[in-house]
This record gives C-alpha cells, structure tokens and sequence, in this order.
C-alpha cells in the first residue's frame, strides 16, 4: 500500500504497539478511520483493517534471543522497505521473497530463517524451522480496500452500510484470528516438534530499532503523521 500512500510504510515499523490490545484501541480510533478514508486522491480508500498478528522471527536452528542472534543469518522478508530495513539495522541479511517459495529456501539452506506470525508453522515451514522465537517486532495489519471511482459511486447511506458491514467483519475475524493462532501453536508444538523461545529481550530489540521510526517520519511526512495518530489513540 505504501507504493500508492507513504503513510502506509507505519504499519511495517518495529514495536509501534506494545501489545495486541493497544493495537486494536488504536486501529480501531476514529483518527485511524479518518486516515483510511483520506486517499482518494491516491486511486483507494480503506474500509477496515484486520490483525495478522505480532510477527516474530523463526529460524531453521538457532533461536533467537538478543539481535546479536541474527547476525550472519539471511532472513526472509516480505518485498516491503521496512521490513528489509529493519532486519539490516538488526544485522541480519534481508532477502525479499515470495510466501509460496520459503519452504524451499529453508530446506535447501538459501535462507537461515523467515519472520512471520505463528500459522505459518503450519504452512509446512515449522517442517524445517525448530526455533519460533517471540520477539514480536511488528503487528501488520492487512487492509480492505475499495477503489476511489466505485467508493464515489455510492450514495452516501451506501457507504455508511458497507463501512459498518466492515466494521462488524473485523470484529469477527478476530475471534477467528486467536483460535486460529492457538491451534497453530498447539500443532507446531506437538506435531512438528518447534520450540517457541519465550525469553526473548524485547528491550534490546527495541533498542536497537527505535532510530527508524524517526528516520521514516524525516523521509516520509505522512509517516509522521500516522505515527502520531498511533501516539495519541494509545
């Protein structure tokens, strides 16, 4: 999305949210309405948001713990500026890379590890990847969007009815959402054999990423100001 509006490179950022319930109370503000419903102007508004979790890294043998873990270590990414950003600052080896083509590359040693949220363990990737370490360093959300042209050729109540329909979608997506997380750990626990690493310094992750918000916010204006739409809802 950040192809199209800057302000979307936010939602790739390290450690906006400190945990799940803040990053509902914030994406579920009027303000971050107010913004996924400002890009007209850019081709697509945003109806609704939905919570694809706290992404974490995993790694084939080698948990991780501090950021002096991935160091030396090539990790996949998703093609997003923040992601490989991120993992750099981390001293780790970003390759951006497509979902379908992780397996692969982990069996065949091309990449050290990925970062994703816990079901995709069960994606066949916990087969290879003994080691879910929680660092949790980014909530993504995923987005529904609507193009300008069909949004403006609704009435006005229309557009009401679908933002609500929306609305109510999220809500029950996230019930789906934590049973679906849930059930993914229970089955990489006991089925494939992955160990999730718990005592992960968070602080030292958040340390040793907190200067890219503030370079993000310097190069991209919009950054700053859903940063500071985060700031205010939490």
């Amino acid at each position: 999305m950040a192809t199209y509006n800057e302000g979307y490179h936010t939602f790739g950022l390290p450690y906006l949210f400190e945990n799940e319930e803040q990053f509902y109370k914030v994406m579920d503000s009027q303000d971050m309405q107010d913004f996924f419903l400002s890009s007209e102007e850019d081709g697509f508004v945003t109806l609704t948001y939905y919570t694809s979790g706290a992404r974490s890294f995993y790694t084939v043998d080698k948990p991780i713990r501090t950021p002096e873990d991935l160091k030396g270590l090539k990790l996949r990414v998703q093609d997003m500026k923040s992601q490989t950003d991120m993992v750099k600052t981390l001293g780790g080896t970003p390759v951006a890379m497509a979902l379908g083509d992780v397996y692969t590359a982990l069996e065949t040693g091309i990449i050290d590890g990925s970062e994703n949220n816990e079901t995709a363990m069960v994606l066949g990737h916990g087969e290879v990847c003994k080691y879910f370490s929680l660092d949790q360093h980014s909530m993504i959300p995923d987005v529904m969007v609507i193009s300008t042209s069909t949004w403006n050729s609704l009435t006005e109540e229309d557009q009401q009815i679908l933002l609500q329909a929306a609305k109510e979608s999220t809500a029950d997506h996230i019930v789906a959402w934590d049973k679906e997380i849930e059930e993914a750990v229970e089955t990489a626990k006991n089925e494939l054999g992955v160990t999730f690493i718990e005592d992960v310094d968070k602080e030292a992750f958040q340390e040793a990423t907190a200067g890219m918000v503030d370079e993000y916010c310097a190069q991209y204006p919009k950054v700053q100001e859903v940063v500071d739409i985060i700031e205010a809802n939490k």
